[in-house]
C-alpha cells in the first residue's frame, strides 16, 4: 500500500468511526483506486458500499474478493449478506453455510443463515441456529427478536413473546422487536397492547406503512372502524402500491356501509397483484353486499379454478364506481349493521388524507383518534 493510498484509507476508517458514512464512502474509492490490488481496501469499500445500500456495488466488489481469496469468510460472509438483501435466498445460504463450515460461531453467518431459513418456511431448523446466537449475544436486539421469531413459528408463543420483551427492555426503541411482538399480540386478540406498540413503530419509522396496517387491524378488532380506516388511509399514502392495505380499506369500507368504495379498493388491489386471492374476495364480498350475488359467485368461484376476472363482471364494477351509486336497501343494510345512521356514501371520504398535514387540531366534534388526525368524516 503506498502512502497516498494508507492515508485516504485511515481517513476514511476515521470517518467511518465518525459515523459519516457518505465521506468515508469516497475515501474508500479513492484508497482503492489508488491500490487496486489491496484485499483489505476492497473489503472495507465493499463493506461501505453495502451499509450504504449500494447492492449492485458491493456484490461486484465481494465477488472479486471471494474469487481471488476464497478463503476470505468476512467477504464471503458479507457476499451472503448482500444477497439476503437482493432476495436470492440460494445463494445466500450457501455462502453463509460455506462459512460456518469453517468457522461454527461466525456471528453473522449464523444470522444470516436463520433469517434465510425462516423467509423460506423453515423456522425448526432456524431455531438452533438463533439459540446459538442468543447464547453469544444475549442482549443483542436483534438477535433476540430473531429468537423470538422463531420461537413464535414454532408453536412456542409465550416465549416469543418474551424474548420480544426482552430485546425491548434492551433497546425501547427496536422497531422490528415492536413490529413482531405486535403481531403476535394481535394474534391473541390484546388489541390495546398491539395499539401502542403499533403506534410507537409508526412514529419511528415514518416511511414504513405496515406499523399503520397493523394498528388497522388493531382498531378494526376493537371495533373501532372509522380509526381502522383511517390508520389504513395513512398506510396507502406511504405505500400507493400496496395490495394488502387496498385490500384492508375494501374490508373496512364494506363494514362501514360503503361497498363502491370496497369494489373500488378491491379492484386497485386485484390490479396490483392478478394472481392474489385476497382482492378477489374482497371483489366478491363487496358484490355480494350490493346484491349482485351472480357476480360474486363468479367472482369467488372463478380464482379457485385459476379463471381471470370475467371482462363482463369487471365492466359492471367498473360501472358501479363511476356511478358512486349504492343502493338505499344496501345501504341502510350496511348501516344497521355497523351501527351507523344510515347515508349517502361521500365518495371525496374515499381519498386517503395526508397523515401528515392532516395530524392534531381536531375538527368536528373535537375528537381525534388514536393517530391524532382530523376526523374529516363527522359532520
Amino acid at each position: 500500500m503506498t502512502a497516498a493510498a494508507r492515508k485516504a484509507f485511515d481517513d476514511a476508517v476515521a470517518l467511518e468511526q465518525s459515523g459519516n458514512l457518505d465521506k468515508a464512502l469516497v475515501s474508500y474509492l479513492k484508497a482503492q483506486e489508488l491500490a487496486p490490488q489491496d484485499t483489505e481496501i476492497a473489503y472495507r469499500t465493499a463493506s461501505a458500499l453495502l451499509q450504504a445500500g449500494y447492492l449492485e456495488e458491493a456484490q461486484s466488489q465481494l465477488r472479486r474478493i471471494v474469487f481471488a481469496e476464497p478463503e476470505h469468510l468476512g467477504a464471503r460472509g458479507s457476499l451472503g449478506s448482500c444477497q439476503l438483501l437482493q432476495g436470492d435466498l440460494e445463494n445466500a445460504q450457501q455462502n453463509f453455510r460455506d462459512v460456518l463450515e469453517q468457522a461454527h460461531d461466525n456471528r453473522n453467518a449464523l444470522f444470516g443463515l436463520a433469517t434465510v431459513l425462516l423467509k423460506e418456511g423453515r423456522a425448526a431448523e432456524a431455531e438452533g441456529l438463533a439459540r446459538k446466537l442468543v447464547e453469544l449475544l444475549p442482549d443483542t436486539p436483534a438477535v433476540l427478536t430473531l429468537f423470538a421469531e422463531t420461537q413464535g413459528k414454532t408453536g412456542h408463543t409465550p416465549a416469543s413473546i418474551a424474548a420480544y420483551r426482552k430485546a425491548l427492555k434492551v433497546d425501547p426503541e427496536h422497531v422490528p422487536a415492536l413490529i413482531g411482538l405486535s403481531e403476535t399480540l394481535l394474534l391473541r386478540k390484546r388489541y390495546d397492547e398491539v395499539i401502542e406498540l403499533a403506534v410507537r413503530a409508526s412514529q419511528l419509522s415514518k416511511t414504513d406503512a405496515y406499523p399503520l396496517s397493523v394498528l388497522s387491524d388493531a382498531l378494526s378488532g376493537k371495533g373501532a372502524l372509522e380509526d381502522a380506516r383511517e390508520a389504513s388511509e395513512a398506510a396507502l399514502d406511504l405505500d400507493p402500491h400496496s395490495f394488502p392495505v387496498m385490500v384492508q380499506l375494501s374490508v373496512l369500507s364494506r363494514k362501514l356501509g360503503d361497498p363502491v368504495a370496497a369494489l373500488r379498493y378491491a379492484l386497485a388491489a386485484h390490479d396490483e397483484d392478478t394472481d392474489a386471492a385476497e382482492p378477489l374476495n374482497a371483489l366478491g364480498s363487496a358484490l355480494a353486499s350490493l346484491k349482485y350475488a351472480t357476480e360474486a359467485r363468479s367472482v369467488l368461484t372463478g380464482h379457485a379454478s385459476n379463471k381471470q376476472l370475467e371482462p363482463g363482471v369487471r365492466q359492471l364494477i367498473e360501472t358501479l364506481i363511476a356511478e358512486k351509486v349504492v343502493p338505499e336497501t344496501s345501504r341502510e343494510n350496511s348501516a344497521t349493521q355497523s351501527g351507523l345512521p344510515s347515508k349517502s356514501v361521500d365518495m371525496s371520504r374515499d381519498t386517503p388524507q395526508n397523515s401528515e398535514t392532516s395530524r392534531l387540531n381536531p375538527v368536528g366534534d373535537g375528537m381525534p383518534n388514536v393517530l391524532g388526525l382530523n376526523r374529516q368524516d363527522r359532520p
